[in-house]
């Protein structure tokens, strides 16, 4: 019977470790910044540049609201006073039809960035009512989803 010979695990472990490394940059393509995104379908809205930074005193949601005139604003949660919207319409009498907040690839628990949120600190907000993004990392929701970009110290002014 042949003798085989092992590798010791912390040679193949070493091996592994500079198989996987590159001189590469960190890919921002998926980012804001990285490139011009492609023009949305189905209602969705992108808004950047001079629709967030018109009004310093407005919101991330008082600039959704503008550019969405069909968003319903249909009352204030009485736990943490955060707004309730439908995007899509109402689902149930007992559910919340509120769209899933995303603030820089972090989902939120509730509504509340959109309201504590000022526009002028924000690069991007992506709109989808349907739900669905071309972005990778954020799930389906059948309630809509709001994408929040803020603005960074390394960005160079790029908005989109």
């Amino acid at each position: 019977m042949p003798r085989s010979r092992s590798i010791p695990p912390h040679l193949a472990l070493a091996a592994l470790v500079l198989g996987c490394a590159t001189s590469r940059p960190f890919d921002r393509s998926t980012e804001p910044g990285g490139r011009p995104r492609s023009p949305t379908t189905a209602g969705g809205v992108i808004l950047s540049g001079e629709a967030l930074s018109a009004d310093p005193g407005r919101t991330v949601l008082d600039v959704i609201r503008r550019a969405m005139p069909q968003l319903r604003i249909t009352g204030f949660s009485e736990v943490n006073r955060c707004p309730r919207l439908e995007l899509r319409g109402r689902d149930s009498m007992a559910g919340s039809s509120d769209p899933e907040v995303y603030v820089d690839g972090t989902r939120t628990a509730d509504t509340c960035p959109l309201v504590t949120l000022q526009a002028t600190d924000t690069r991007l907000i992506e709109v989808s009512p349907l739900g669905i993004t071309s972005r990778p990392g954020y799930p389906s929701s059948g309630h809509g989803l709001i994408l929040i970009f803020l603005q960074r110290s390394d960005t160079t002014g790029s908005t989109q």
